[in-house]
Order: C-alpha cells, then structure tokens, then sequence
C-alpha cells in the first residue's frame, strides 16, 4: 500500500485471514461503515476507503468521475500480497466497486476473491440517474433525505448541511455520468445483499447482479431499507461474514 490518503484500516492484521475493503455510499466516508464492522471478527482485515472532499481529506476537492477515482484505488490494491481481497461497496460504492474490480483482473497478480454489493441496483440495468447536479440545494437534500442518505448528526443539525453538500453533490455527479460499458462478466463471485423494505431497489434489478459475473452469485435480502448500513447492518454483517467466511475457507 503507496498512498496512506486512500485507505485507513486495523493497527493489528496479525489474525487477518481475509481483507475487507470498504467503498461508501454517495457523501460517505471511512467512518460510515463503523457500524458494520465494528462486530466482525478479528479474522477480517478492515480497510476503509477515504475519499477526497471529507473528513480528513476536506481540504481536497471531491471527485466528480469515476474515471478519476479508479486509477489511484486500483494502484493500491494492485500490488496486495496478503489475505484475500474482499470488496464491499454500498449503493453507489457498489458501482465503484465493481469498475475497480474489473480493472483489478485485468492488472492485479492476485485479483479479489469476492464482490459484495449492498443496497444497489446492477450497472447494467439500473437506468438512468435523475439530474441531481442541477437540483436547488432544497430539493437535492429533500432527495437525500428521502434516500436516507443524510448523517443523523446533519439531519439534527441543518447548519452543518453546506458542509457536507460538496461531497453528496459531487458523488451523485459521478453516478449521473457513469455509464456501464458491456465486456466479459467478472471472475469473482458476487453477493448482492438488500433491505427487504428498500424502495429504491428492486429485486429484480437487485438479482441482475448475476448476470455480471462467472464466478457464482447469491441474493440475501435482509431486514431494512435503503439505509440498512447506517439504520440496520446486522444482517448486512452476517452477510459479509459469510462472504469473507467463503473467500477465506473458513467457517462462517
């Protein structure tokens, strides 16, 4: 690993059998997933990853394409030697995760075992995104909120909002201008894990993940919606664990 910027994880890996590599939801950072894997075992390395334009990298500018965002990850995970990867990423991170997937089997000596994919639509079929980057302030944080997508602490507190619209703005920019390209299904299996009252992402086009991969798929749906990782992760965590469990080859 090059660039410490990019991904912050456990000070102790000596028991890691598997690393875990987290990629949050639009306007998420490394903090989002402490709700989830702070009841994994220890056999599970956590790396989470930190984005430009929060928290500790607040003084940098957001990311706005994916195009920008896959080259310096895939440089950091390219050279692993350890435990097996595992990716997760939830709602647009699942996107980004799949893209850095496929670009890893392409480059890395050990490309990831597995791809977990929570609260998101497949690429493929997801359609297209509404024009959020042209949204007033107000209607875009009503949408937000609808998603679920707002910290409990900026619902509470609406002056810290201008803070953390940068962000949310620029990741829905990067998911309105994504555009799936057709190519080889991947090689790693795929879990794709939704809330069974997630409005915003249907079965059906939750199950289409399958069709992206040769490597193997299960469906899970588990209690929650569309902010399961934040509201409710204990199903999304017995889900990784599973996961992990199987790219690891040790009991779940």
């Amino acid at each position: 690993m090059g660039d410490p910027r990019w991904l912050v994880g456990r000070a102790d890996r000596r028991a890691a059998r598997v690393r875990l590599v987290c990629l949050p939801p639009a306007g998420g950072n490394a903090g989002t997933f402490t709700g989830l894997t702070s009841g994994l075992p220890a056999w599970i390395d956590v790396l989470a990853v930190r984005l430009p334009g929060r928290r500790e990298r607040s003084g940098e500018p957001p990311v706005r394409r994916l195009g920008q965002l896959l080259p310096p990850l895939a440089a950091e995970l390219t050279a692993h030697t350890g435990p097996p990867l595992v990716l997760l990423g939830d709602s647009l991170g699942a996107t980004v995760a799949f893209e850095l997937v496929r670009r890893l089997e392409r480059q890395a000596r050990v490309p990831p075992a597995r791809l977990i994919v929570s609260s998101a639509r497949a690429p493929h079929v997801a359609g297209r995104l509404p024009a959020y980057s042209a949204m007033s302030d107000e209607r875009f944080v009503a949408e937000l909120a609808a998603l679920g997508a707002l910290p409990d602490e900026t619902v509470d507190h609406p002056e810290l909002l201008p803070a953390v619209l940068p962000a949310f703005r620029a990741d829905f920019e990067l998911g309105e201008t994504y555009r799936y390209r057709p190519g080889p299904p991947i090689r790693c299996p795929i879990d794709a894990v939704t809330g069974a009252d997630d409005v915003h992402v249907p079965s059906h086009l939750a199950s289409a993940w399958g069709e992206l991969t040769s490597g193997g798929f299960t469906a899970t749906v588990v209690p929650g919606g569309h902010d399961m990782l934040r509201r409710r992760p204990d199903g999304l965590r017995a889900a990784v664990v599973r996961g992990c469990a199987d790219a690891a080859g040790v009991p779940a």
